[in-house]
Order: C-alpha cells, then structure tokens, then sequence
C-alpha cells in the first residue's frame, strides 16, 4: 500500500507542463482532497531548481473529484526569481478544474527563531494503531482508508465515535508516518506531508457542536486549504499533527493545523475551511 501511495503522490509527466496522475482510493465517494494537494505539490517541485524547498502551498477546492477517472495537473511558471519560484497548478478531470492552486518556493535565509512549543502529548508507542481500533471496533471503511491504511501509522489520541459523536473540545493529537522509509526525492516528503494535512481538520470543527460527517443531512467538503513548510523533515518519522477548530459560523468551518518532529521542531502550518451546512 506505501508503494501504491508513492506511485499516486508521483505524477507521470506528459509534456513541458502536464502530469497525469491515478487516484488512491478508487471505490471512495470522491476523490481526498490530501491526495491533489499532495499530487499539484509533487508535480510543481518537479519544475523547480532542486535547490529551492517549498515553502508554502495556498489552494482551492472547486469539484469533488472523481476516483475513477484519472487526473490531469498543469502547471504554468509563474515566477523564477533570485531567490523565489512560484508555480500555478491546476488539477482537472473531464476538462474542468477540481483544485486550483499557487505552490511556492524558496531559498532559505538567515534571521532569527521562534516557534510554537509543541504540546506534551503521549508518544506515539502508547497510543494504539488506527486500523487495528477501527477493525476492533467495527468502523473500518476498507474503501476510504485515510487514517486505516497499510500505507500511514496513525496514532490517534482520545478517537471519536462518529456514529455516535459528543460535542467536546474541538482539538485532534495524532502521531503519524508512513510505514516504511522514503527516499529523499523532490517534493516527496512535503507531498505525503500535504496528503495527511488533510485529515482532522474539518473533524475539529465538527465534533466542537457533536456533529458527523456520518449525517445524510449535513454537506461536508474542504473549500480551501493552506500549508506553511518552516523546515526539513521526513515523512517516514514521527511527526505529530496537532488540530483545533477556530470558528464555526455560516455554515462553513475553519481549523489550523501544526505538525512537530518527535524532538518537537515545528516544521509545517496549516490552515483550512471546510463546508459544514444543512442540505
């Protein structure tokens, strides 16, 4: 399952501007908005100097994608600076956009340091397997297998039954990495970074009023989604994704999101709105 997360989150590239990418999980509902957020990032680093990391990551949701249909990325070189590159990427499935957004790049510089601490969470070895829980408790999903897969190690603390949801303090801790090592290649960490920033976000939002995505009446689709990377890191070692809801009003939600090292260096930001409303 890692190899199939890596040959998805690796685009095949067509001409000078168009990759063509499969879909992880083609039995799901829609495609994971993670898995083009992940794809559009691999696909512009493959266009810039290696030699300048990503360092943010702004876009936009506009279709609910189709996982049985294959996913066409172009890119156009918007900016290559002296020391910036920015990429436009647009993802498209029958000729029509499904995420649109801006990836850029940068070389780093000097300055001072501050950051976040990181919250004194349990380690992850503590804290049971995601698909082992969701087999033992009868919630495994073997067609939209995100935080269940043989592919990621999830580690979720205080999990939610979305069956039967409590409102509670809207903050997610999950420890994650991929299940085996990764090679060091353009964009690849960032990219896996990117697929599993997606999770929990909205989740936060909805159990802060006890609702589930589980609802026949409630909508839920991420609208738009920001990453900030701060420094190097590897996918294929602990890194803690903390969540927390900011507000929830209009039928939209709105969460931000930090992932630490084991060490606790804060390495990645995210911020996102998601689509929570009354059909």
């Amino acid at each position: 399952m890692l190899n199939q997360l890596l040959d998805v989150l690796s685009p095949v590239q067509q001409a000078d501007q168009s990759f063509l990418a499969q879909n992880m999980h083609p039995r799901a509902m829609r495609v994971y908005g993670g898995q083009v957020l992940g794809q559009a990032l691999r696909v512009a680093a493959a266009t810039v100097d290696k030699d300048r990391p990503v360092h943010s990551q702004h876009a936009y949701f506009l279709r609910p994608g189709n996982p049985r249909e294959e996913i066409v990325f172009e890119v156009e070189h918007a900016l290559d600076g002296g020391s910036l590159s920015s990429r436009r990427v647009v993802a498209l499935q029958q000729g029509k956009p499904i995420l649109v957004c801006s990836v850029s790049f940068m070389l780093d510089g000097e300055g001072e340091r501050f950051q976040q601490a990181m919250p004194d969470i349990p380690p992850p070895e503590s804290l049971p397997n995601e698909r082992e829980r969701s087999i033992a408790d009868n919630s495994f999903n073997e067609d939209f297998m995100i935080l269940t897969g043989e592919d990621l190690d999830v580690r979720l603390l205080d999990p939610v039954d979305w069956k039967q949801p409590v409102a509670r303090k809207p903050v997610f801790h999950a420890w994650l990495k991929t299940r085996g090592p990764i090679e060091d290649q353009p964009g690849l960490h960032e990219a896996l970074l990117a697929y599993m920033s997606d999770s929990l976000l909205i989740d936060a939002c909805l159990i802060a009023n006890g609702q589930s995505f589980l609802q026949d009446d409630l909508q839920v689709a991420s609208l738009d989604h920001a990453l900030w990377f701060h420094q190097a890191f590897r996918a294929d070692e602990w890194l803690l994704h903390t969540v927390e809801a900011e507000c929830v009003m209009g039928g939209r939600g709105l969460s931000r999101g930090r992932f630490f090292t084991r060490s606790g260096e804060l390495v990645a930001s995210s911020v996102q709105q998601g689509l929570m409303r009354y059909r």
